[in-house]
Protein backbone atom coordinates (compact mmCIF):
# COMPACT_ATOMS: atom_id res chain seq x y z
CA UNK A 1 0.00 0.00 0.00
CA UNK A 2 0.84 3.78 -0.73
CA UNK A 3 1.94 6.05 2.19
CA UNK A 4 -1.04 7.87 0.79
CA UNK A 5 -3.52 5.16 1.46
CA UNK A 6 -2.02 4.44 4.71
CA UNK A 7 -2.63 8.13 5.87
CA UNK A 8 -5.91 7.87 4.88
CA UNK A 9 -6.83 5.18 6.75
CA UNK A 10 -5.76 5.96 10.01
CA UNK A 11 -7.20 9.10 9.17
CA UNK A 12 -10.32 7.87 9.07
CA UNK A 13 -9.86 5.18 12.41
CA UNK A 14 -8.94 8.67 13.99
CA UNK A 15 -11.63 10.48 13.57
CA UNK A 16 -14.16 7.13 14.15
CA UNK A 17 -12.49 6.66 17.32
CA UNK A 18 -12.78 10.88 17.88
CA UNK A 19 -16.68 10.46 17.43
CA UNK A 20 -17.00 7.21 19.71
CA UNK A 21 -15.10 8.87 22.32
CA UNK A 22 -17.09 12.28 22.27
CA UNK A 23 -20.73 10.18 22.19
CA UNK A 24 -19.21 8.14 25.55
CA UNK A 25 -17.84 11.47 26.96
CA UNK A 26 -21.19 13.61 26.47
CA UNK A 27 -23.21 10.63 28.47
CA UNK A 28 -20.84 10.78 31.27
CA UNK A 29 -21.34 13.36 34.22
CA UNK A 30 -18.95 16.70 33.99
CA UNK A 31 -16.18 15.06 35.34
CA UNK A 32 -15.80 11.80 34.42
CA UNK A 33 -16.27 13.04 30.80
CA UNK A 34 -12.65 15.01 30.49
CA UNK A 35 -10.64 12.34 29.64
CA UNK A 36 -12.61 10.71 26.73
CA UNK A 37 -13.33 14.63 25.43
CA UNK A 38 -9.83 15.50 25.75
CA UNK A 39 -8.76 12.19 23.61
CA UNK A 40 -11.63 12.87 21.55
CA UNK A 41 -9.77 16.49 20.45
CA UNK A 42 -6.13 14.34 20.17
CA UNK A 43 -7.95 11.94 17.84
CA UNK A 44 -9.83 14.83 15.85
CA UNK A 45 -6.25 16.60 15.64
CA UNK A 46 -4.45 13.45 14.73
CA UNK A 47 -7.04 12.98 11.68
CA UNK A 48 -6.41 16.71 10.54
CA UNK A 49 -2.81 16.45 10.94
CA UNK A 50 -3.00 12.93 9.04
CA UNK A 51 -4.93 14.28 6.15
CA UNK A 52 -3.05 17.77 6.23
CA UNK A 53 -0.25 16.64 3.59
CA UNK A 54 -3.23 16.00 0.87
CA UNK A 55 -5.93 18.98 1.64
CA UNK A 56 -3.13 21.54 2.94
CA UNK A 57 -2.08 23.52 -0.29
CA UNK A 58 -5.60 23.03 -1.51
CA UNK A 59 -7.05 25.11 0.72
CA UNK A 60 -4.86 27.92 0.89
CA UNK A 61 -5.01 27.73 -2.66
CA UNK A 62 -8.84 28.53 -2.57
CA UNK A 63 -8.62 30.53 -0.02
CA UNK A 64 -5.55 32.71 -0.93
CA UNK A 65 -6.88 32.97 -4.85
CA UNK A 66 -9.08 35.99 -4.15
CA UNK A 67 -6.70 38.01 -2.23
CA UNK A 68 -3.82 36.80 -5.09
CA UNK A 69 -5.92 37.80 -8.12
CA UNK A 70 -6.14 41.50 -6.58
CA UNK A 71 -3.06 41.96 -6.72
CA UNK A 72 -1.58 39.67 -9.65
CA UNK A 73 -4.52 39.87 -11.54
CA UNK A 74 -4.83 36.05 -14.29
CA UNK A 75 -4.11 37.34 -17.85
CA UNK A 76 -6.38 34.92 -19.04
CA UNK A 77 -9.04 37.16 -21.31
CA UNK A 78 -11.48 36.10 -23.98
CA UNK A 79 -9.55 38.25 -26.56
CA UNK A 80 -6.42 40.96 -25.79
CA UNK A 81 -6.77 44.46 -24.89
CA UNK A 82 -6.90 46.59 -27.80
CA UNK A 83 -3.90 48.10 -28.51
CA UNK A 84 -2.58 50.02 -32.18
CA UNK A 85 0.72 50.76 -30.30
CA UNK A 86 2.68 47.34 -31.93
CA UNK A 87 1.03 47.87 -35.24
CA UNK A 88 2.13 51.27 -35.55
CA UNK A 89 5.11 50.58 -34.29
CA UNK A 90 5.71 47.78 -37.33
CA UNK A 91 4.21 50.78 -40.07
CA UNK A 92 6.36 53.20 -38.62
CA UNK A 93 9.73 50.57 -39.19
CA UNK A 94 8.51 49.38 -42.66
CA UNK A 95 7.83 46.37 -41.58
CA UNK A 96 4.95 45.66 -43.53
CA UNK A 97 4.12 41.84 -43.35
CA UNK A 98 4.24 42.14 -39.29
CA UNK A 99 2.05 45.24 -39.35
CA UNK A 100 -0.61 43.54 -41.69
CA UNK A 101 -0.46 40.77 -39.30
CA UNK A 102 -0.94 43.22 -36.12
CA UNK A 103 -3.93 44.98 -37.91
CA UNK A 104 -5.53 41.48 -38.51
CA UNK A 105 -5.37 40.23 -35.23
CA UNK A 106 -6.98 43.63 -34.16
CA UNK A 107 -9.81 43.33 -36.95
CA UNK A 108 -10.03 39.51 -35.71
CA UNK A 109 -10.95 40.53 -32.12
CA UNK A 110 -12.59 43.82 -32.52
CA UNK A 111 -14.39 43.45 -36.18
CA UNK A 112 -16.21 47.04 -35.55
CA UNK A 113 -12.96 48.93 -35.43
CA UNK A 114 -12.95 51.02 -38.04
CA UNK A 115 -9.59 52.64 -37.80
CA UNK A 116 -7.84 49.59 -38.03
CA UNK A 117 -9.40 49.40 -41.34
CA UNK A 118 -8.57 52.54 -42.75
CA UNK A 119 -5.12 52.09 -41.54
CA UNK A 120 -4.36 49.14 -42.97
CA UNK A 121 -5.88 50.29 -46.42
CA UNK A 122 -3.26 52.76 -46.31
CA UNK A 123 -0.65 50.85 -45.25
CA UNK A 124 -1.76 48.92 -48.20
CA UNK A 125 -1.44 51.40 -50.39
CA UNK A 126 1.73 52.41 -49.39
CA UNK A 127 3.37 49.07 -49.90
CA UNK A 128 1.87 49.21 -52.85
CA UNK A 129 -0.23 45.46 -52.50
CA UNK A 130 -3.71 46.37 -53.90
CA UNK A 131 -5.09 43.26 -53.22
CA UNK A 132 -4.98 43.56 -49.68
CA UNK A 133 -6.38 47.37 -50.17
CA UNK A 134 -9.14 46.03 -52.03
CA UNK A 135 -9.79 42.68 -50.04
CA UNK A 136 -10.08 45.69 -46.85
CA UNK A 137 -11.88 48.52 -48.63
CA UNK A 138 -14.55 45.71 -49.54
CA UNK A 139 -14.39 44.86 -45.90
CA UNK A 140 -14.87 48.17 -44.69
CA UNK A 141 -17.86 48.94 -47.10
CA UNK A 142 -19.47 45.55 -45.79
CA UNK A 143 -19.23 46.58 -42.25
CA UNK A 144 -19.73 50.09 -41.81
CA UNK A 145 -21.93 51.35 -45.51
CA UNK A 146 -23.60 48.71 -46.09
Amino acid sequence: MHWKTVRRILAGAALLASVWLMSAGLKMGWLTAAFPVIGSMLLLLTAVVLMAPDTAVKVAEWCAKPFADLFFPSDEFEKPPLSYKLARRYRQERRVDEAVQEYEKILFYYPKERDAYVELIELAKQAGDDELREKYEGLLRERFEG
